[in-house]
């Protein structure tokens, strides 16, 4: 047996208890009429047939200019690995697919699709794998990369990616530098950042169906998780949050956060030398079963409706410790930090 097949099997069996429930027992022959999913060899299964997806990359953090394997592997309802299945992946700017360069490949025969990506300039990105099929079936990884861009080095002509938006950005000086951007939507906050978030922007009111008793699906606030590194010699204080993102409501509209303040938050304040902090605030409300990015309570907020993948734009604001003996104030340009990250929004059933 090839590696990729016992990987592949192995990791169908650990699947299966997991999306058993998707489908009944039993093998499938990969096309015969007892498994209506396959159609002439190629599996095109639906929404309640589809199994689930694995996304693993061999290297998450490597050097700009180098490169590091992919595999994404496919299992149906039944835990079984799937053949001749497109699998689609894209990628934030600073990440390049070189392999397969068009950013798609069908699975072989053990259910995995293999690909090369490479690491075109310094900063943590986001790359996602998904079936053609199936709006839970997709799965991000985080790629660090490390270091500066090699001298004479101009990326990798040809390769797919960078469709996701663009990645995590940072100020020109680098004198203080947003590391990572990500969210919470589960309410475990914690000193991470998350790599891979889907966001639930509907809640199920009845968890079992059953009309008598009152179990809704767990709905959070969605945070946002940003860590910023101070490369100064003084101290830093962080202010103010603003955050942005287009079409979330099915338009070509830009919804916009408002301001957040900073200035409670515990870890708003950062020492110097390369000292970092994590901060997270509050992002997108919950609000009578839906999600929203602004305040919903004052007809200001808008509702998230739309589904799939979207690029969150953040700013945030801070000043120096020795800004206000030089005349510095609030909203100076030069003190203003940025950062974009994707997350997948849909309504994805988190009942118990």
């Amino acid at each position: 047996m090839r590696i990729d097949d016992f990987r592949a099997l192995s990791i169908a069996a650990a699947l299966a208890g997991i999306v058993g429930c998707l489908g009944g027992q039993g093998a499938t022959d990969g096309g015969s009429a007892e498994n209506p999913d396959f159609r002439n060899g190629v599996f095109v299964g639906d929404e309640t047939t589809s199994g689930s997806i694995d996304l693993q990359v061999e290297q998450s953090s490597l050097p700009v200019g180098s490169t590091t394997g992919f595999r994404v592997f496919a299992v149906d309802a039944q835990g079984q690995p799937v053949p001749s299945i497109n699998v689609v992946c894209d990628s934030e700017k600073g990440i390049a697919i070189i392999e397969p360069n068009t950013g798609y490949e069908l699975t072989g025969s053990s259910g995995v699709m293999s690909g090369v990506i490479g690491c075109e300039a310094p900063g943590s990105f986001q790359m996602v794998c998904r079936l053609n099929i199936g709006a839970n079936r997709r799965k991000f990884a985080s790629v660090r990369c490390t270091g500066d861009i090699p001298s004479g080095f101009t990326g990798f002509p040809g390769a797919a990616g960078g469709g996701l938006g663009g990645g995590t950005q940072t100020n020109d000086d680098g004198d203080v530098q947003i590391l990572e951007a990500g969210f919470v939507d589960d309410g475990k906050i914690g000193d991470d950042v998350p790599a891979n978030v889907s966001i639930d922007t509907v809640q199920n009111p009845n968890c079992d169906g059953d009309a008598s008793t009152s179990d809704p699906e767990p709905f959070h606030d969605t945070y946002a998780v940003i860590k910023v590194r101070n490369n100064l010699a003084e101290r830093v204080t962080l202010l103010q949050l603003n955050c942005s993102v287009t079409g979330i409501d099915g338009t070509t509209n830009t919804a916009d956060c408002g301001d957040i303040s900073l200035t409670r938050q515990a870890d708003a304040a950062l020492d110097g030398n390369g000292s970092t902090t994590t901060i997270s605030v509050p992002m997108f409300k919950a609000y009578n079963g839906g999600k929203f990015v602004g305040n919903p309570t004052d007809g200001s907020g808008t509702q998230i409706t739309a589904t799939g993948l979207y690029t969150v734009s953040f700013e945030i604001f801070y000043l120096k410790a020795s800004d206000d003996a030089s005349g510095v104030s609030f909203g100076d340009n030069d003190r203003i930090l940025t950062a974009q990250a994707t997350a997948s929004f849909g309504n994805f059933g988190n009942c118990p």
